[in-house]
């Protein structure tokens, strides 16, 4: 299967031609098209909110809408990445009893809090009419950003052939790929394109220290809204 199809219809709802079961390593080598990915779904984010203030919507409408965009597109992929870490991630138990919640499609207490607190502060934040060259660089750098505690973690679970981590896995000139996507993000807003890494890693430190060393899918849907909140934060008070 096509790497760059295969990013597309893991990490977004819109149809994907060549639709077939992938193998694992066809899953790690798509991982390098994120940011390509990153990059449409922040054009549907600057087209909406072109559209929105065109027609001078509300800003309280304006940030739902925002906020709802992102979510539709990626079919609450990440969204539902950082429920489910909220709920095993802030848990008293172990680390075992962590992973078994992570599995569990029930939505607990923490979920609906930190879902909760999330979805009001990032609506808000997206209400005060950030730029639309970061709504479009934003998802572009925090997927390009995200493979590098991708690689650095291992994954939590004992059986994931499918991890782009540096055990199993070594840099190629496929790199190349996502570096030149993230750069010209980082040359125009540094400040933000470093608060999403940071948040990013450490994040992702904690998160493995509550697992026993590793971190899962649902925590990289946890770094990305995150980081992309914070980043958000940061640029509209910058403004």
């Amino acid at each position: 299967m096509n790497p760059f199809w295969l990013a597309w219809s893991f990490l977004t709802v819109l149809p994907a031609p060549h639709q077939k079961v992938a193998t694992a390593e066809e899953f790690v080598r798509s991982r390098i098209w994120y940011p390509a990915i990153g990059l449409i779904i922040g054009g549907v984010w600057v087209g909406s909110a072109y559209f929105l203030r065109h027609f001078h919507c509300p800003s309280g409408i304006q940030g739902v809408v925002l906020l709802a965009v992102p979510l539709v597109v990626t079919g609450l992929l990440h969204f539902d990445g950082l429920l489910d870490s909220a709920d095993a991630l802030l848990a008293p138990c172990t680390p075992e009893r962590r992973l078994e919640i992570l599995k569990d499609v029930s939505v607990g207490s923490f979920a609906m809090g930190v879902g909760g607190l999330w979805l009001l502060l990032t609506s808000q934040i997206l209400s005060l009419n950030p730029s639309c060259w970061f709504l479009l660089g934003l998802p572009v750098v925090s997927r390009g950003t995200l493979l590098v505690s991708i690689y650095l973690f291992p994954y939590a679970r004992q059986v994931d052939s499918s991890s782009l981590s540096h055990t199993t896995n070594s840099f190629s000139w496929r790199w190349i790929v996502p570096v030149l996507s993230v750069i010209p993000v980082f040359w125009f807003f540094p400040m933000e394109s470093i608060a999403v890494l940071g948040i990013q890693l450490g994040v992702a430190t904690w998160a493995a220290k509550r697992l026993d060393g590793g971190i899962t899918g649902d925590v990289y849907g946890a770094l990305l809204c995150l980081s992309e909140t914070a980043a958000l934060a940061l640029h509209v008070l910058r403004s």
